[in-house]
């Protein structure tokens, strides 16, 4: 498959685009924008607007934590706007496409947080509560339009946003998956289930969230993810 790569470094974004043409021999398209903007987003469209997009993938997040009240409120609507607004408009604007050719494919990255309440990550787990029911809505809606959507829902994966954001991961249960391996998972799961949930244990807390009260959730969170966290976040 031809690829369209996203993101905002636009250096990174040229060399991963010619490693892979180099090693696939495939056809490579680079945008380089910032999805919390109204004009990133817009770059997306009009950049590939000669282009047959069969695959759209929604990999791009931001994750604020820490005690709600002291969260710089521009960080917080920074979160909104590209878990959910960019989410939304990417995926209004390319299945209009996949509907009318009768195929194609979605995957939206959700978050085992999005299954869950995950206190001092609030507004973050919201979106990607968001991103979870409304990938179930649109599954249930374009599935019978051809056009297949999966919601992949990592736990704690090797990212920079894993290791950037300052949790000290190591005082919880997470253990972090590679990206390859997340990656694959959602591939795999295109076109046979709606939801992608990498690892054993992801898949265990996943299972439990669903039978446990919310109340009760939000308490044992609260107490592991304050362990996680410097006292200055608290």
């Amino acid at each position: 498959m031809n690829i369209v790569l996203v993101a905002r470094k636009k250096e990174e974004l040229e060399a991963k685009a010619a490693a892979l043409k180099s090693k696939y021999q495939i056809d490579t398209h680079i945008v380089s924008a910032d999805l919390a903007t109204e004009e990133g987003i817009a770059a997306v469209k009009t950049s590939t607007k000669a282009l047959s997009v069969g695959l759209l993938t929604l990999a791009a997040g931001l994750e604020v934590n820490g005690a709600f009240e002291k969260n710089d409120i521009l960080q917080e609507l920074k979160v909104v706007q590209i878990n959910i607004n960019a989410t939304l408009q990417l995926t209004h604007h390319f299945s209009e496409s996949m509907v009318s050719n009768g195929r194609g494919g979605i995957i939206m990255v959700a978050s085992l947080s999005g299954h869950m309440p995950n206190p001092y990550f609030a507004n973050y787990a919201g979106t990607k509560a968001y991103i979870l029911n409304f990938g179930a809505s649109l599954y249930g809606e374009l599935k019978p339009k051809g056009v297949d959507v999966t919601v992949l829902s990592p736990g704690l994966t090797n990212t920079p946003m894993a290791t950037s954001t300052g949790v000290d991961w190591s005082k919880t249960p997470m253990q972090a998956l590679s990206p390859e391996k997340v990656a694959q998972t959602a591939v795999n799961a295109l076109g046979k289930k709606f939801l992608a949930i990498p690892g054993t244990m992801n898949k265990l807390m996943a299972a439990m969230a669903k039978h446990s009260p919310l109340q009760m959730q939000a308490n044992m969170n609260e107490k592991m993810m304050k362990k996680a966290l410097s006292p200055s976040k608290l």
